[in-house]
C-alpha cells in the first residue's frame, strides 16, 4: 500500500516483505516514482504550461505546481524531456518556513523519524549543515538522505538563504535510480567547476 505524507506526521501502512523499502510506495501529493504525470494533469493545459526548469542538457524537465494543498506550498515533478508518457522520475514537496530555519529543522527531524520507521532497509545519512556555494555567504542547507537498495533516493532538506531569509524551506524529495545518478553527476560537475 502506498504511503502518504501528512502535515505533521507520515501516515503509513507497514509494507509486506515483498514490497519492503520500495520508493514507489512513497507518495507526495498522491504521486509516486514510475507513475505517469498524465494521470494527474493534462499535457497542454497543465504540464507544458507549468514547466519551470529544464536541465542544461535538456535530459530532464521540472514542472512546478502551486495548487491548493493541505501539506505543501509547492510541488515539483521531474520527468525526461522527450518522454511522451511523462513517466515520473522525481517528486518534490516544499513547505515554506518564513524566517524560521529552526522550525524547518524541527519538522525535518519529525519527518526523518517517520521515514526511518517506514523504510528500515535503506541507508540513511545525515549530512549535517552545509554551506550553499551557489548563494550569498551564510546560506546553508541541511540534508538527510535515504538511499534505497535499487539506487533510488529520498531526501529531506532544509534550506536557508541569508540574502533572502523569508525563503527558508523544507523540501521532501524522491528520485528514481536514473534521476539520482543524473543529479549526482550534475552535482559532481558543478563542484569541479567551483573548485
Amino acid at each position: 500500500m502506498k504511503k502518504f505524507l501528512a502535515i505533521l506526521i507520515l501516515i503509513f501502512t507497514l509494507p509486506t516483505p515483498s514490497q519492503a523499502d520500495d520508493i514507489r510506495d512513497f507518495q507526495i501529493e498522491g504521486m509516486s516514482i514510475g507513475d505517469s504525470l498524465l494521470d494527474y494533469f493534462s499535457e497542454e493545459e497543465e504540464i507544458k504550461e507549468n514547466v519551470g526548469f529544464v536541465y542544461e542538457d535538456k535530459k530532464f524537465t521540472v514542472s512546478y505546481y502551486n495548487k491548493s494543498s493541505e501539506v505543501y506550498d509547492e510541488v515539483a515533478i521531474e520527468y525526461k524531456s522527450k518522454d511522451k508518457t511523462y513517466k515520473i522520475h522525481g517528486v518534490q514537496g516544499v513547505i515554506f518556513f518564513e524566517n524560521n530555519i529552526e522550525g524547518c529543522y524541527k519538522k525535518q527531524d519529525e519527518v526523518e523519524k517517520e521515514i526511518s520507521s517506514m523504510f528500515t532497509e535503506t541507508k540513511k545519512k545525515n549530512w549535517g549543515i552545509l554551506t550553499n556555494p551557489g548563494r550569498a555567504e551564510g546560506s546553508t542547507y541541511k540534508v538527510i538522505s535515504f538511499n534505497f537498495n535499487n539506487g533510488s533516493r529520498a531526501t529531506i532538506e532544509c534550506y536557508h538563504y541569508s540574502d533572502v531569509p523569508q525563503d527558508d524551506h523544507l523540501k521532501i524529495a524522491t528520485s528514481s535510480k536514473e534521476l539520482t545518478k543524473y543529479i549526482d553527476y550534475i552535482t559532481a560537475q558543478e563542484r569541479k567547476t567551483n573548485n
